[in-house]
């Protein structure tokens, strides 16, 4: 295409187009006729090239767009496989938990073919609560919770550029929050006094593992249904 400047158009940015335009269209009335035609198609072709560069804007922003949904859901994904395993992980230290309440009184392993858990007595019961201490009755909050109150302190200072104080103020923030109190919690238990709904004491082991060494053994396979020999509410560190 013949043109009237020597500008290549498809090396021109998106801005580069515009300007070239712009600048282009403004020279018309200084032309002579023949040169105004060579100018039009010039700014036509200006036009097209500038309108598929705008389109390629959009192509762009979709292609982007739709990667961050992708990593969004995969995201998702490993978030659910993460609680997934973590839950699984639990049930199992869990019915580990479980078993030791059938081993003799002195004695802490379960053992496998090939390999040997040590259950330690945890030397604090542990609480689990399921329900909004907030919600609990007004008796019971008095017996069984404390409040938390965290107060904490902004200071902002504005200073010239030469380092002349303009301003300065501090800014406190007190967030208050109703906790389960655990000692009391554990006390109540081992007096035999009624907890609130959705609060159970529990004795936990710390579950140690290791390898047993000696005549060759067949592996076992994990069990991916831990919940089929383990009742739901068990559960451990």
């Amino acid at each position: 295409m013949t043109q009237i400047t020597q500008a290549k158009l498809k090396d021109l940015t998106v801005i580069k187009l515009y300007e070239h335009y712009n600048a282009l269209e403004k020279s018309l009335p200084l032309l002579t006729p023949e040169s105004q035609e060579l100018a039009k198609a010039e700014l036509e072709s200006c036009a097209h090239l500038r309108s598929e560069k705008i389109d390629r804007i959009y192509y762009a922003m979709a292609s982007h767009e739709d990667a961050l949904e992708r990593i969004k859901k995969e995201g998702d994904l490993i978030t659910q496989s993460k609680r997934h395993h973590e839950s699984q992980l639990r049930s199992l230290k869990g019915l580990l938990n479980y078993l030791r309440r059938v081993l003799p009184l002195d004695s802490n392993k379960i053992t496998g073919r090939n390999y040997q858990f040590t259950l330690v007595k945890k030397k604090e019961l542990t609480v689990e609560v399921s329900t909004d201490p907030e919600f609990w009755h007004t008796t019971e909050r008095k017996l069984y919770c404390v409040e938390e109150t965290i107060t904490t302190t902004k200071r902002v200072v504005l200073r010239s550029m030469s380092g002349e104080v303009l301003d300065e103020r501090t800014e406190p923030k007190t967030t208050t929050k109703v906790l389960p109190n655990l000692d009391a919690i554990r006390s109540a238990y081992q007096e035999g006094r009624q907890l609130p709904h959705g609060v159970k004491v529990v004795q936990e082991y710390s579950v140690r593992s290791k390898r047993i060494f000696g005549e060759p053994r067949v592996e076992m396979v994990s069990s991916e249904y831990p919940g089929e020999l383990l009742p739901e509410d068990s559960s451990a560190d």
